[in-house]
């Protein structure tokens, strides 16, 4: 009796989350016409009928690689597509190298011959966490020379595991069909082909949380020793792109629905004394790469952010709608890190959290750019190397499939509100958009940093265009 009871809770947390996301993903759909019509200046009578093209293109896909190819004939074109749309843009399209890429670029650069002095910078004293993906970059660059084609090569290999990922957590989660049509989304998605000739940390680290997801879903805490290789991979992941803290948040409260919730007393407690398993993994291998980059003299800091409330002076920022402030800067960083900046940070954000009515209109103003406007990838990858049109386009039509896609992702959640389902597994997909987004409320905001969680929508998106394939055909066969 109990154990049906807690079944229920789950069920019902379940629904929650799922009405959470269907919200999130119907502003965002709202918010994106607007930037379609006006940032794009492009009329409905125009969009619309694109999108719904794009839609039913997306149906078709899903039929012709159910219906004629087999898991290991798709598995190998995926593969190839993915890795090779991506090859050929790093060949044609040769990104400058700017902004904080460069910085960290340089400075392996530097690393990979033995001279640390750049971790003497305040860049470096400051976020001390870029430092994981630095010595990254100057392992690689030690091995195979300062040519950038490398690291672009290996960018190109990680988004083509990222792509297997969402493929095989898809089928795991949902449905074989549903996993494949996944798979094509990301093979395709036009920022992350567009960025692979961007030096950025969000191709390695997408690709090792991915990584842990996929084994978390497919594997379990159930194996004797899963829980050890999931915590390492996904501290590795953090010490890539610090996200740590909102992964293992949604990672406990998945299994808390998922392993947890009506299981019996035994489960119950292997679950926990896993999942304490898996942070002591976690914050050990964190650790003992921090420690070993302070024990070689490569700095003095842990693998920290030194100035956290840094994010949050920008992400209040009302002026600027949450994103960067270079006065903000002016202000702030010209003070040494300890408690004069942070006593002055404290002040800002006071100031800007006084008027309630602000704040939550800056937090609309905020949601509508994240997950509206166009994303700023084209600008990235494209920005300085005077290709406009190719710039401007590729974001226009990643926009019209933002859209597509969010509209399959409704349908997706609302079968999923509707129906029984024991299988709690996509929820740890609904809990990372949702932390998210939550969290994108608080920080600063770039719509590049829409990529890490750009593969949980399409889990979710996917199964909505399994479902409309489904409704399709039943009213095809009802018709005869």
């Amino acid at each position: 009796m109990l154990n049906i009871q807690w079944g229920r809770l789950s069920s019902l947390l379940g629904k929650f989350l799922i009405v959470l996301c269907f919200i999130i993903f119907a502003f965002a759909i709202w918010n994106s016409y607007w930037a379609i019509k006006e940032v794009l200046q492009v009329r409905t009578l125009i969009s619309g009928p694109i999108i719904i093209s794009i839609m039913a293109l997306l149906i078709l896909l899903s039929y012709l690689a159910n219906k004629f190819l087999s898991r290991v004939t798709f598995i190998l074109l995926l593969i190839v597509c993915a890795f090779t749309i991506r090859l050929i843009w790093i060949i044609k399209i040769p990104t400058p190298i700017e902004s904080d890429f460069a910085v960290m670029y340089e400075s392996a650069v530097q690393a990979a011959k033995g001279d640390f002095s750049f971790t003497t910078s305040s860049y470096y004293t400051t976020w001390v966490y870029q430092l994981g993906f630095t010595m990254y970059e100057a392992f690689v660059v030690k091995l195979f020379g300062d040519s950038t084609f490398i690291l672009k090569l290996l960018n190109i290999l990680y988004c083509t595991g990222t792509t297997l990922f969402v493929y095989g957590i898809t089928s795991k989660v949902f449905n074989e069909w549903s996993g494949r049509i996944a798979g094509i989304l990301y093979a395709f998605y036009i920022p992350s082909i567009v960025m692979s000739s961007i030096l950025t940390n969000q191709h390695l680290a997408t690709f090792l949380f991915y990584l842990g997801f996929y084994l978390l879903v497919t594997k379990g805490l159930s194996s004797k020793y899963m829980w050890i290789f999931i915590g390492a991979i996904l501290s590795f992941g953090d010490v890539m792109r610090p996200l740590g803290m909102l992964i293992l948040l949604a990672v406990a409260i998945y299994l808390f629905l998922d392993g947890f919730l009506g299981k019996d007393k035994q489960t119950m407690f292997n679950t926990t004394k896993k999942f304490v398993g898996l942070i002591i993994v976690f914050y050990t291998v964190h650790y003992l790469i921090s420690a070993s980059f302070m024990a070689a003299g490569i700095t003095k800091y842990p693998l920290s952010n030194r100035d956290p409330l840094w994010k949050f002076v920008l992400g209040f920022n009302h002026e600027t709608k949450g994103t960067y402030s270079a006065e903000d800067a002016n202000r702030v960083m010209s003070l040494e890190i300890g408690e004069e900046r942070k006593a002055e940070e404290m002040k800002i954000i006071k100031e800007r959290l006084a008027d309630k009515g602000k704040v939550l209109e800056l937090f609309g103003d905020k949601f509508a750019y994240m997950w509206g406007d166009i994303d700023a990838s084209g600008y990235w990858s494209l920005g300085q190397l005077n290709k406009e049109n190719l710039k401007d386009k590729s974001m226009e039509y990643e926009k019209y499939i933002y859209v597509a896609t969010m509209l399959f992702g409704l349908v997706g959640l609302l079968s999923l509100l509707v129906q029984k389902e024991k299988n709690l597994q996509y929820t740890l997909f609904l809990l990372l958009i949702i932390g998210y987004v939550c969290v994108h409320f608080l920080i600063e905001v770039q719509t590049r940093y829409r990529y890490f969680i750009i593969p949980s929508f399409f889990i979710i998106q996917s199964y909505g265009i399994y479902v409309t394939h489904q409704l399709i055909q039943k009213m095809l066969i009802s018709k005869k």
